[in-house]
């Protein structure tokens, strides 16, 4: 009996010893999540790190980094990176306009997060809430040894009064239904081929359009091949990757597109990019706002066309309501964003051809989107 009571408590005392154990890496998470001073390695090696700190948006961090990281071709590189080479601009490295080995960071882990350039020493006010990730500046193929030694001081963002989103969408809903085109056209109507859907819709004037889609890492593609040789060149002489590669003209309204906006890596941009066109309404909001009409669609690839013969065009994800609530959730992530609706349109598009010939599906529904 006595033999039996001690092997029973040196199990007990064995399983509390492992619950305490299996505890600690919890509470550390959540200590880090909740914590206004961390300290993190950053590695070389890996991409993104997971820092564990839970930032708001409003947000201010200190962030400061020591340490070097070395490259096969270039050793002793600190956190503000290196001055990048003319091979760099082939490169698809996480802040394009960083420098090289530079420390970066981003607010979540998926495709809409916006990284941002840190640095040795930066103070960065966070525009949207999640995980903090930090990384170092490089592409996915020639990766760097050593560590970033970096501490972060948070500062929390006020508590701001309750400004819940009380746009009146179903005014705004009566208008669209009534006059917002379900698709565009390649060439100007009447007599043009129907393409894509009209699928989503901003409500904001040209300015904040413009900041949003800026601040959220969308850039303006080239009009021409003319202008498109020229960015090239200057991009290439600035030792920056060229990705303003020209879309092409789309009709709305009876008109092109006012903008054009895409996110792409550098080399692949050729074949595959996110996109979109937006068109200024020429009707208002149910006060007066400016309305913008979007089409948005994720390149991701080379295809025929189904128009000419011989001719070649990208192939788009089928899949367009992933690019539509892709362009959203990039403007959340940079805090542009008031509020959000689906509008469910009496005559939706679910399937249907693209002006070339390629494969559309959709739930039919069109995003509306209210800018700050």
């Amino acid at each position: 009996m006595k033999h039996n009571r001690t092997y029973a408590a040196v199990t007990i005392a064995m399983l509390g010893l492992a619950i305490a154990l299996a505890a600690r890496p919890t509470r550390a998470v959540e200590n880090a999540a909740s914590a206004k001073s961390l300290n993190v390695s950053i590695p070389g090696d890996k991409r993104w790190v997971d820092t564990g700190m839970e930032v708001t948006a409003g947000d201010k961090l200190h962030i400061t980094a020591s340490g070097t990281v070395d490259f096969s071709d270039a050793k002793g590189i600190g956190p503000d990176g290196a001055p990048r080479s003319w091979k760099d601009t082939l490169r698809d490295f996480m802040v394009p306009s960083a420098n090289r080995g530079a420390l970066v960071g981003q607010v979540g882990n998926d495709r809409a997060a916006t990284p941002f350039l840190v640095g040795a020493d930066n103070t960065v006010t966070v525009l949207a809430s999640g995980r903090l990730f930090l990384g170092v500046n490089q592409d996915s193929y020639f990766a760097a040894s050593g560590a970033y030694e970096v501490h972060i001081d948070r500062t929390a963002a006020p508590k701001a009064a309750n400004n819940s989103a009380n746009y009146n969408f179903q005014a705004l809903f009566k208008i669209l239904e009534a006059r917002l085109p379900y698709r565009v056209t390649d060439q100007p109507t009447p007599g043009g081929n129907e393409g894509d859907l009209v699928n989503f819709v901003l409500v904001g004037s040209e300015e904040k359009v413009q900041e949003a889609f800026k601040t959220a890492g969308w850039i303006l593609p080239d009009k021409t091949n003319q202008q498109a040789v020229v960015s090239a060149i200057i991009a290439t002489l600035n030792k920056q990757a060229y990705v303003t590669v020209p879309i092409s003209t789309l009709y709305l309204f009876g008109r092109g597109q006012d903008y054009g906006y895409a996110r792409a890596e550098a080399v692949k941009v050729i074949g595959e990019r996110d996109h979109f066109r937006i068109w200024k309404a020429p009707f208002k909001g149910p006060n007066g706002e400016t309305i913008w009409a979007g089409a948005g669609t994720h390149d991701i690839g080379i295809e025929k066309d189904q128009r000419k013969e011989n001719a070649v065009t990208h192939k788009i994800d089928a899949n367009v309501d992933g690019e539509r609530d892709f362009i959203s959730q990039t403007l959340e992530q940079v805090g542009a964003v008031e509020a959000t609706a689906y509008l469910d349109r009496p005559k939706q598009v679910k399937e249907t051809k693209t002006a070339t010939g390629g494969e559309i599906k959709s739930d039919g529904r069109t995003l509306v989107i209210v800018l700050k």
